[in-house]
């Protein structure tokens, strides 16, 4: 199992949906905001899925993928499928073909169609409720003979085409694309996952800032006042306040307080960061869990404009168990400068 991506929007705007590795069409029917959100924190709302779109490139070339996602439909308006190439949500190969498209139908079905707008099938009737959230789960797999695409409604099938044709352009996907419903309806979306191996069910991303400062790693600068203080901005801030190094190996942790959880799934270290000086900079996201510091992936390298380096631990790397909240807020949680 790999969760390859989290998301609940909860730490950026629609101005800086790209820093997260997301694209966009048309910033103007795009936005990201508390209005939209299932709980708290921030939802992302698409107005008009002919020119108002998110997507999400998961980050490597996947034959089968499991996603999930909160949607709301947020207008009493019937959906309309006028315009077969503008799919409520798309699967794209890497070269940004269609491979498979749901469309919510004038009864509130949803429909799969591959990448030439054929129907594979549909879901009975009403399975999307109008103007409160519900919880849209698909497996894509892409194939010409043993094509799949099987989708869940708050954890319950509604569709279940197997054998299908799903092979429009490669034989893989790399984005998942977001749209309205088309005929000027509003949707929200939140609380999103993709996984290569598994449903996860009804999931809540939450998001937690820097509340303490390491007393083991703690190498870099404050700009102004106390480190933890200058990175604890649900909404990034950037330049306003920040800490800072230029020496290689310098570390810097923090820690966080997450009160009572449920089943974690996995978490996502996310590190907003920009390079200001020439030359290339690398860093590692970094855990330090039972006194052992454990590092990600290496990034690649650091660009003069923030974006956010990102990476999921689905468990706890000191003992490969489940993350809880006893294990999250004793842990520490930072970078490492790697190059």
């Amino acid at each position: 199992m790999t969760l390859l991506c989290i998301e609940g929007f909860d730490h950026f705007l629609e101005t800086d949906i790209s820093d997260k590795n997301w694209l966009f069409g048309n910033i103007s029917f795009i936005d990201v905001s508390s209005t939209y959100a299932r709980f708290s924190g921030q939802g992302v709302k698409s107005a008009q899925s002919s020119i108002g779109y998110i997507r999400k490139n998961i980050g490597v070339d996947k034959s089968t993928i499991y996603f999930g996602i909160a949607v709301k439909k947020a207008s009493a308006l019937t959906p309309d499928y006028s315009t077969a190439d503008l799919p409520f949500i798309g699967i794209k190969d890497e070269a940004g073909v269609y491979q498979v498209k749901l469309h919510v139908l004038a009864d509130l079905s949803i429909g799969a169609y591959d990448g030439s707008n054929s129907l594979l099938g549909s879901s009975s009737s009403s399975v999307v409720p109008s103007e409160r959230w519900f919880y849209l789960e698909g497996k894509i797999t892409i194939s010409a003979t043993v094509g799949e695409v099987t989708l869940r409604v708050n954890e319950t099938q509604v569709l279940n085409l197997t054998s299908q044709d799903t092979k429009n352009g490669t034989d893989y996907i790399r984005y998942i694309e977001f749209c309205s419903m088309y005929n000027d309806l509003e949707v929200h979306f939140d609380d999103f996952y993709v996984d290569d191996a598994q449903f996860h069910g009804d999931c809540r991303i939450r998001t937690f800032m820097p509340d303490s400062i390491s007393t083991t790693n703690n190498s870099f600068t404050a700009s102004a006042g106390n480190k933890n203080e200058c990175v604890d901005e649900t909404l990034s801030n950037e330049d306003t306040d920040y800490i800072y190094s230029s020496t290689l190996n310098h570390k810097q942790g923090f820690g966080i307080t997450t009160g009572a959880l449920g089943t974690v799934k996995g978490i996502q270290l996310n590190n907003h960061c920009r390079d200001d000086a020439a030359g290339s900079r690398k860093i590692t996201p970094l855990i330090r869990s039972n006194g052992t510091d454990y590092s990600g992936t290496e990034s690649d390298a650091i660009t003069s404009e923030y974006l956010f380096e990102s990476e999921v631990w689905e468990t706890d790397p000191d003992d490969s168990n489940p993350w809880t909240q006893t294990k999250l807020e004793a842990a520490e949680f930072g970078l490492e400068i790697t190059t």
